[in-house]
């Protein structure tokens, strides 16, 4: 072989060497073209998931505001129903006013119940208990023989919690204790100079009018 042939065949191996990675560049771009493009076709359909989530729990909050209380309602057509047939007893004779009186107890007693159901209890409030001011709202404060000062001697207004949230305070009267005490107690304050006796704290929930 001469040298012209050999220089010839030296050439075709670089244009064949060349050749070869010319395609696999182009394969490389080919194959990098794909994956961007499925990964930009599955962040499409991502972003239309979770536009559509996004609609389907917004739906979701506005049918709870809503109908949210849907089940309470249900439950208080049945105590209207009860309330409203004791009513219509109402307009019979006079012998029927045992009657209505017996239905109302009734109907007290179905809408007791179905508060209890919901979550809805008491705000203890019996005669003798201590004063809490997160639960309780001093109304008027009297003297009494029999109960200690700073706690209930009456419940006015019922109060109630639900699920431990207080919906309205019990409103009460509070004893401020026996007058004779008192009186004791503001002649020791006179005498040690006008220096208030009492600590129960009571005294500053309602005004001395």
């Amino acid at each position: 072989m001469n040298s012209e042939d050999k220089n010839d065949n030296d050439g075709e191996i670089e244009l064949d060497e060349e050749g070869d990675i010319n395609e696999a560049e182009q394969n490389a771009r080919a194959g990098e073209e794909r994956s961007y493009k499925e990964l930009y076709q599955r962040y499409v359909r991502l972003a239309a998931d979770f536009e559509n989530y996004k609609k389907r729990l917004a739906k979701e909050k506005a049918d709870i505001i809503t109908y949210g209380n849907e089940e309470l309602i249900k439950a208080l057509l049945n105590v209207l129903d009860n309330l409203e047939r004791a009513l219509t007893h109402s307009e019979g004779p006079e012998e029927d006013t045992g009657a209505v009186l017996e239905g109302v107890k009734l109907v007290h007693k179905q809408f007791l119940s179905l508060l209890e159901k919901f979550g809805v209890e008491f705000v203890p409030a019996g005669r003798g208990q201590e004063f809490d001011p997160r639960v309780h709202q001093a109304i008027e404060r009297v003297d009494s023989p029999d109960v200690e000062p700073g706690h209930i001697i009456s419940e006015m207004l019922r109060g109630y919690t639900l699920k431990e949230r207080l919906l309205r305070p019990a409103l009460v009267t509070v004893s401020k204790g026996r007058k004779e005490s008192q009186d004791l107690d503001s002649s020791a304050d006179k005498n040690n100079g006008g220096a208030g006796g009492n600590s129960s704290g009571i005294f500053d929930l309602t005004d001395e009018g």
